[in-house]
């Protein structure tokens, strides 16, 4: 039986020494049952609100990587050779273990294989792609407090993939579609708003 998540990640940095665990390793350890682990690791930082400004964005930019290998059929994810060899800093080490972890843990009691046909179909897992690609895309827009909701909705789909869980994929689509389109009507009537103004 396939490990949990949080006992992978938490083996990898209890093993290691703090500021010096490449991102390669966490992927490696993550990736071996596709494109929903990552998908987790990924968007478990940016879950959680941290005071510095900007650091969701790295990691959105690679969760759209992911999402365009997802809608073009990829089995596997694949992350550039430069991404994996930089080192993962000790506070966010930290922070991964500190309220990564435990969080995951809670989690995993709730997700269980369920309404598979939405992760093992080829048209699901694109749709699946489609949704991930909007919602990392709107993530770079900067506006406060908006990053934690998108990539909550991420994580949840991730986390559907890994446990074949269609309940959790459904959950962070209908998630991070809402919050989408929340964005998308707020930066429209901000701009009919400002056209006024300035019209």
């Amino acid at each position: 039986m396939a490990k949990k998540l949080s006992l992978e990640l938490e083996e990898l940095i209890s093993t290691a020494n703090p500021g010096q665990i490449k991102m390669g390793e966490v992927l490696d350890t993550v990736s071996q049952r596709g494109f929903g682990f990552l998908l987790v690791a990924l968007s478990l930082p940016a879950a959680f609100p941290l005071p510095a400004g900007g650091y969701a964005v790295p990691f959105a930019l690679l969760i759209i990587l992911l999402a365009f290998q997802m809608m073009i059929g990829r089995s596997s994810p694949v992350l550039p050779q430069r991404v994996r060899s930089k080192n993962i800093s000790a506070r966010m080490v930290a922070f991964i273990q500190k309220r990564g972890i435990p969080f995951l843990r809670r989690m995993e009691r709730f997700s269980k294989s369920r309404l598979e046909v939405l992760s093992e179909r080829k048209l699901f897992r694109f749709l699946i792609g489609v949704v991930i690609l909007l919602v990392a895309l709107v993530m770079l827009i900067p506006l406060p407090g908006t990053n934690t909701i998108f990539a909550v909705a991420i994580l949840l789909m991730g986390f559907g993939l890994v446990n074949n869980d269609g309940l959790f994929i459904l959950g962070g689509g209908l998630l991070g579609l809402t919050a989408v389109a929340v964005v998308i009507a707020f930066v429209i009537a901000g701009s009919q708003a400002l056209h006024q103004v300035t019209g």
